[in-house]
């Protein structure tokens, strides 16, 4: 137990190291956030209006935004990448070396995302005048459910066999789709755009981390699939790159 308890925080150091060490991802996951937070609340500066109950608030979409950015981008990615450069088939052998992969991915990931909310929480908080330990333990403890279940949904898109190029394509889409109508049901009151929300697990996360509860037997079905499917996709995680299948 202790060979594989050590085994796993190697491999997630490994990880954590390897992901830090690319810019674009760290600046939409470190940097983009904060500054479109500054940007988009900018008329509540030195107005006195902010509280760590309105900061949870506000903050609440910027966070979940974090979490679906790293779990897609960050853990997803990653493993489709290293399916088709042929590293899994080259070092994962059976089932206990993928089970070993795979509680590294997710644990470098989900640290990476906490460390990530804590610096955009450490900094809005900092320039907004709002008490940061308060603020810290409205909002983590949902977040690091929200990171979870988004991280462990994430391993079903391993299951294609789809190349990178196109996994990226397709991760992108999905991505864009959740902002577009997450950031709509903000600018309009219309039916449709609110009723496809109780399913994006973008406003489904944001709702939670609002107000640590689900809205809706839809959000709680939504939040159900996207466990059923990451069960589903540590089973059938393919390890064989696409260009080995054809």
């Amino acid at each position: 137990m202790k060979i594989i308890i050590g085994s796993i925080f190697r491999l997630t150091r490994l990880f954590i190291i390897e992901q830090i060490r690319e810019p674009l991802a760290l600046f939409w996951s470190l940097l983009a956030p904060p500054l479109l937070f500054l940007f988009l609340n900018i008329d509540a500066l030195g107005t006195g209006v902010t509280s760590p109950e309105w900061y949870k608030q506000q903050a609440s979409w910027y966070l979940s935004y974090l979490a679906l950015s790293v779990s897609l981008f960050g853990f997803a990615m990653y493993i489709i990448g290293r399916r088709e450069s042929g590293f899994l088939k080259s070092f994962i052998q059976g089932n206990a070396g993928k089970n070993l992969f795979l509680c590294s991915q997710l644990l470098a990931s989900f640290l990476l995302s906490v460390v990530y909310s804590i610096i955009f929480i450490a900094i809005t908080t900092t320039i907004y005048e709002v008490d940061l330990l308060r603020s810290i333990i409205l909002l983590l403890p949902p977040f690091f459910i929200v990171s979870i279940l988004f991280i462990w949904s994430a391993i079903f898109l391993s299951v294609f066999p789809i190349t990178f190029s196109n996994a990226n394509s397709f991760v992108s889409i999905i991505f864009t789709m959740m902002l577009i109508f997450s950031i709509a049901s903000f600018k309009s009151d219309i039916d449709y755009i609110e009723y496809l929300n109780f399913f994006n697990p973008l406003s489904i996360a944001t709702q939670y981390l609002s107000n640590k509860e689900f809205q809706s037997i839809e959000s709680i079905g939504a939040a159900t699939i996207l466990l059923i499917l990451g069960c589903y996709g540590a089973i059938k995680m393919k390890i064989e790159p696409v260009w080995n299948r054809q």
